[in-house]
């Protein structure tokens, strides 16, 4: 078994890839891109993925983007290792709902026009409204994943698949928070996911994680 991983420090779908990697203890060759040199748009790179973006794995010539897709893949593949969706249907349906949710509502509907209006707008001054209407967005998906928690992660005693897609929107919450420390994000999150979040940061693999373009 041979796996190469396509990953862009600062991306959140990547890293949730990366994540899963360290979870399920995959063994894999790291393959760091970089956006400023343009490194997705070359030609050896779009022929693993047309699609110009991370991430993306090759495993044995077989080659997968799509971050979610991947994440599910991983699982099947790989099945005998650490889990990352419950075996109990339901239980698996709940937790591909709660990957949803924190795509097209938390991050979807809550930070990422947050982020649009601070840094994506050149010279044009961010619309307060937009904000403050994503601001409350965000303070009622924040509130709901709190209650989502079944005991230490979102699906039980162990990191899965809900908390490798949420953990790196709650971290991008945190960045904003550095770099713009008038929006105070990170003071919206509830104690529960406050918790949550340090039990992920304390795992032995998270730091080499970390973009390192953060630290």
């Amino acid at each position: 078994m041979s796996l190469t991983f396509y990953h862009g420090h600062g991306s959140p779908y990547s890293w949730r890839v990366w994540l899963a990697l360290e979870v399920k203890k995959i063994p894999y060759e790291l393959k760091v891109l970089s956006f400023t040199a343009g490194d997705t748009g070359k030609p050896e790179f779009v022929a693993i993925n047309p699609r110009h973006q991370v991430p993306a794995i090759v495993e044995d010539g077989f080659a997968l983007w799509e971050s979610t897709v991947i994440l599910e893949y991983l699982d099947d593949r790989f099945a005998s290792r650490t889990p990352l969706y419950p075996a109990d249907p339901r239980e698996r349906a709940r937790v591909r709902r709660l990957v949803r949710e924190a795509e097209t509502y938390l991050a979807g509907e809550g930070f990422d026009p947050i982020a649009e209006e601070l840094f994506f707008k050149g010279d044009a001054a961010p619309d307060p409204e937009r904000i403050e209407k994503a601001r409350k967005r965000l303070v009622e998906e924040l509130e709901y994943f709190s209650h989502e928690l079944r005991g230490d992660y979102l699906a039980g005693p162990q990191i899965g698949a809900a908390d490798i897609v949420l953990y790196p929107i709650i971290a991008y919450i945190k960045r904003v928070t550095v770099r713009k420390p008038e929006t105070k994000l990170a003071e919206l999150l509830p104690a529960p996911l406050v918790a949550w979040a340090a039990r992920i940061e304390a795992q032995p693999y998270f730091a080499q994680t970390f973009p390192p373009h953060w630290k």
